[in-house]
């Protein structure tokens, strides 16, 4: 045993050797080839001010000196065909290099380059090429104006919005500053109805001069003395004033407030039509009102879902912000696939803008057929399967002329048993869903202010499905359901005020003869219904660096609250409450990328009825496992807590949970191309587990205890393979299982010098007679990221 122990730690040891290497192809023997450079950056700036600058620097080596490596297989570094070193290009790159320091306000850097002594590896000579950067102190702004803009509206426009400036006094200075602060500007100037107004309308006039140089000494030695003080006061303190200035233009309409007119809608406008030619055209079809013209060739679609989708008011000030929120919303709609818009300026009076928006339809009807896999969210009745789902899916875009998005979908799906199951085949799923996406709020009482939405829907959903989990239960189940979504910019509200839900339950022979090994089944795998509502909050926003997204997801749902207080219905349906907290980041760097996650539910069984039991229903319980969860363990296959019931069962292993903790983090790297296929990896670890949250004394350790957490948390680790085909990535994950709560040794823990493919620590004998073995390890097939 330590013997192979040993041979573990030498094969470590040499796959970490050999990723460590650089393998250089194709150069020329015996001549000096750039092979590495180095930044070394000093100055008054903090750490990530410092590594953002080295980062940017590299970029701005000469392309002559800047080597390509390429990551192969995510455990070497190749070097093809290098450069021969040319020490005439540094001068190239001190000059690109000093160019970027002074766009960043580093006005006084030194730069000094050092060629390191040739490293020779047989026959190869390589060059490192180091450079030192002094970036001394950052210039900064002293004062800036709006006071230099000649048009008085502007100025004052801008003075009521200068606590958004990208210009603080004190702060460090560059001209990207100064580039935003002319696009806020103009982008300020547009929403507040100069609908010609553009940047190249303004100008920035920047001002180093020292003020004290102004007063010309006849005595040339305090003249000299004079000079010498500021030269040393702008290298101690370097500022600059700026003043914003307004250029003039030819264009006088760039300088007048454009007021909203008519509306004008085309939503038939086909892809090879010239829509120019279309303005003034007479149509066959026209609705003319006070502040719309419909124009159709045959009736393509009523006013009203255009007309509630508008964010553009006739006779209010143009805003550009309203504009595109129009573009947007109309492109939303999903009925038409293209947007296109003309304007027409009228300035005889009071400067007037008309909008002529052309639409192209997109096909009203289309047929799809889909492949899903390893989809698990969580619940075997509403998630997709471990295995293969065939989806069918027919759509119609333009519902009643009301541009309604109708969905029906035919779902069929088998569940593959891997690993420690008795049978291949585990469960058959089918199942149809037709659902309704209405442009609209559809309420018995009338909300207003709707416009400050980005986009709003009323969302009717009906589902009935079939699942014959093989020998232990059927369940037939219809749902119903009525909600409302909307946006504002990145956060997303949906809210279901009624969610409707029928199960009928028939258990077979084998989850019977489980309730007699296992009691506590009896508790999860109860009949009732569900008549509930939820609310969900989804938030995307930027991190504080560049590359890093961030999700935030919040959602609660609660059965039961109103209906389960009359009599007659009060042990017909569950009565419980449930909520989810879900954050995820992705970290994207130049060719690799780091994701985290983070994510706990936890649903409480308030009814507390013998029929009903003390759990959530299992379809609403949580489950863990699978390729989008803790990926060392098989879907359902882990859990609950440290317990042992269910692993020392030879009839049903499955595990719902009430409570669900979990954490994973993946490292993603490409390896190669084939073809046209590009083929990723990821080294990945997930640690979580699921609970009961009541006390059971039949399933002892199954409820979350704070004190046992350590002893209860699952830990996996891994890697995989991802074949990104055009859009469709294909996933085979590794894992293997670093602890397993159900493994009483070492706490959990594995051991190295144990170290095997599967833990024959439970010999268990299934009816056949033949011993059950646990897997330390899982194969995932997936389609998609996990997160």
């Amino acid at each position: 045993m330590y013997r192979k122990a040993n041979y573990n730690y030498l094969l470590i040891l040499l796959l970490l050797s050999f990723a460590s290497c650089t393998v250089v192809k194709n150069y020329q023997p015996n001549v000096p080839f750039v092979f590495k450079n180095k930044i070394t950056l000093q100055g008054d700036v903090n750490k990530l001010e410092q590594k953002r600058l080295e980062a940017e620097l590299y970029n701005y080596f000469d392309d002559s000196l800047r080597p390509k490596r390429i990551s192969q297989f995510g455990i070497r570094t190749v070097l093809k065909e290098p450069h021969t070193f040319d020490s005439s290009h540094i001068n190239n790159s001190i000059t690109f290099m000093r160019s970027f320091l002074q766009s960043q306000g580093y006005y006084n850097a030194i730069l000094k380059d050092s060629i390191h002594p040739y490293d020779t590896v047989k026959d190869q000579v390589r060059a490192t090429i180091e450079m030192f950067v002094d970036v001394n102190k950052n210039l900064k702004l002293s004062s800036f104006t709006y006071d230099s803009i000649s048009n008085m509206e502007l100025q004052l426009i801008a003075k009521n919005a200068s606590s958004n400036s990208f210009l603080k006094i004190d702060k460090p200075f560059s001209k990207q500053l100064i580039s935003s602060e002319l696009d806020r500007l103009a982008a300020l100037y547009r929403n507040s109805g100069y609908l010609k107004f553009s940047r190249e309308n303004l100008y920035a006039e920047v001002d180093t001069t020292e003020v004290s140089l102004l007063d010309i000494s006849l005595d040339p030695f305090e003249q000299a003395r004079v000079i010498a003080e500021a030269t040393m006061r702008r290298q101690k303190n370097p500022t600059i004033d700026v003043a914003i200035r307004l250029r003039s233009s030819n264009d006088t309409n760039s300088l007048k407030q454009f007021y909203v007119g008519k509306i004008n809608l085309y939503p038939e406008t086909q892809r090879n039509e010239i829509v120019d030619s279309l303005i003034g055209k007479k149509f066959p079809i026209e609705l003319d009102t006070r502040y719309y013209m419909l124009r159709q060739k045959v009736g393509y679609v009523k006013l009203r879902p255009l007309r509630e989708h508008n964010y553009l008011r006739q006779g209010t000030l143009y805003d550009e912000r309203d504009y595109f929120k129009t573009i947007n919303a109309f492109s939303s709609l999903g009925t038409w696939n293209q947007v296109d818009v003309r304007t027409i300026l009228h300035t005889d009076t009071v400067p007037v803008v008309d909008f002529h928006f052309f639409l192209i339809p997109a096909d009203r009807y289309s047929f799809g057929t889909d492949i899903e896999a390893s989809r698990n969210t969580g619940s075997i009745i509403s998630g997709n399967l471990l295995g293969l789902a065939n989806v069918i899916t027919f759509r119609d875009r333009n519902v009643w002329k009301q541009a309604i998005q109708a969905s029906t979908s035919f779902r069929n799906g088998i569940e593959l048993g891997l690993g420690d199951t008795t049978s291949a085949l585990q469960t058959f799923q089918s199942s149809i869903t037709q659902n309704f996406i209405i442009p609209r709020f559809i309420t018995p009482w009338r909300i207003r202010n709707l416009k400050r939405l980005d986009d709003y829907k009323t969302i009717v959903t009906l589902n009935a499905s079939y699942t014959d989990r093989r020998n232990f239960f059927r369940l037939t189940s219809g749902v119903f359901g009525w909600g409302y979504e909307w946006k504002k910019r990145n956060h997303v509200w949906f809210y279901t005020p009624l969610n409707v839900e029928l199960y009928k339950l028939d258990t077979l022979q084998g989850l019977r003869q489980a309730f007699i090994t296992n009691p506590f089944l009896r508790n999860a795998f109860n009949t009732g219904y569900v008549i509930s509502q939820t609310l969900s909050y989804n938030f995307t926003f930027p991190g504080n660096k560049q590359g890093v997204t961030n999700n935030f997801r919040v959602s609660g749902e609660e059965a039961g609250g109103i209906m389960g207080r009359f009599p007659g219905l009060r042990n017909k349906i569950y009565q419980y409450l449930k909520g989810e907290v879900e954050f995820k980041q992705l970290r994207s760097y130049r060719r690799t990328g780091f994701a985290w996650r983070l994510f706990g539910g936890i649903g409480y069984n308030y009814s507390n009825d013998a029929v009903l039991g003390q759990s959530l229903p299992f379809f609403k319980q949580y489950v863990g496992g699978g390729p989008n969860s803790m990926r060392a363990w098989n879907i359902r296959q882990i859990g609950l807590g440290s317990s042992l019931l269910s692993d020392t069962s030879s009839v049903f292993r499955d595990r719902f949970g009430d409570v669900q903790m979990e954490g994973n983090a993946e490292f993603r790297f490409p390896l190669t191309t084939i073809g046209t296929i590009k083929v990723h990896s990821a080294l990945f670890t997930d640690i979580g587990n699921l609970w009961n949250l009541r006390n059971s004394a039949i399933n002892e350790n199954s409820e979350l205890r704070f004190d046992r957490l350590g002893r209860d948390i699952a830990i996996g680790v891994g890697t995989g393979l991802r074949f990104e085909v055009t859009s469709l990535m294909i996933r085979i994950d590794f894992a293997y299982k670093v602890k397993d709560p159900a493994r009483k040794a070492n706490n959990g823990w594995m051991s190295l010098k144990d170290f095997s493919w599967t833990n024959d620590e439970y010999q268990i004998v299934d009816p056949t007679g033949r011993a059950l073995r646990r897997n330390n390890y899982a194969f995932q097939l997936g389609i998609g990221l996990p997160f």
